[in-house]
């Protein structure tokens, strides 16, 4: 773990508000005109986003070495210049994002005069790469994108319906990471706490909740924010899943800007998935 990891990251995955190129294609809609029925072999692996959500979000997912052999032989075309010189990894991450948000637009409700419903015109809306890689979502919608080698997921939710969301997901470190962590992506505070004694699990939640935080505040801070400026203060275990309660670090730049914040835990098999999601009221 290396803060260059920490930048990419907020760059590919950040929510960014921003207007939608009406004449766009979506990923779907490229995949659709080459091949229809890959189209729906792809729709039947997608699964719902194994994170903390609450109702009012909409998250997919899904597996990338399936999305690897259904797409193979499909051009890439229709994919941002940068995506289509890429590595294979970095296309079906990009891929595999951009269709399971898209595909959770699909599902977002739209009811008529409800203003926590998205607009209509932009559930099947593309969802380009604006300034410094971040993802810019349809008007009326925010939304956060994860992957890892194996994996993407995405979540989305009417902007009138949550303030702030962010999702992360990481493989539990080995011991090597778990050191790389603790030096570079803790606070003194955390490192007296919490680290005593070397915890992956615990390093990786850490990372993994920040990642989901920053992600999530960046269209307040609209800039690259260290480490040390949040730092975690409490974890409670629930039935399931755990909570990460987070603050400002009192002598950083955030103090008195960001609130206290709860980061919402699942662990699954050698994953952690993190999320925040925060109701407008």
């Amino acid at each position: 773990m290396t803060p260059a990891l920490h930048i990419a990251t907020v760059g590919d995955d950040a929510f960014v508000p921003a207007a939608v190129c009406d004449t766009a294609p979506t990923v779907r809609e490229q995949l659709r005109r080459q091949d229809p029925a890959r189209l729906r072999e792809i729709d039947a692996c997608m699964t719902a986003a194994p994170h903390v959500l609450p109702a009012w979000v909409v998250g997919r997912g899904i597996d990338l070495g399936q999305l690897d052999r259904l797409t193979q032989d499909l051009a890439l075309d229709g994919l941002p210049p940068a995506i289509r010189r890429s590595s294979r990894a970095r296309q079906l991450g990009y891929l595999g994002g951009r269709l399971c948000a898209e595909t959770a637009l699909l599902s977002l409700p739209d009811r008529r005069g409800d203003p926590c419903a998205a607009p209509a015109a932009t559930l099947a809306a593309a969802i380009p790469i604006g300034d410094g890689g971040a993802p810019q979502w349809p008007e009326g919608v925010i939304g956060s994108i994860a992957h890892t080698r194996d994996g993407a997921w995405a979540v989305v939710a009417a902007s009138a319906a949550c303030m702030r969301l962010g999702i992360d997901s990481e493989f539990i470190v080995d011991e090597g990471g778990c050191r790389d962590i603790v030096t570079l992506c803790c606070t003194p505070r955390e490192r007296l706490r919490w680290f005593e004694v070397a915890d992956p699990l615990r390093a990786t939640l850490l990372f993994s909740a920040k990642e989901s935080i920053y992600k999530a505040i960046h269209p307040q801070v609209k800039r690259f924010v260290d480490f040390d400026e949040m730092e975690m203060v409490g974890i409670d275990a629930l039935p399931g899943l755990l909570c990460l309660h987070f603050r400002a670090t009192p002598e950083g730049p955030l103090a008195g800007r960001i609130p206290a914040l709860r980061v919402h835990a699942r662990l699954i098999g050698d994953r952690v998935h993190t999320a925040i999601a925060e109701h407008q009221d």
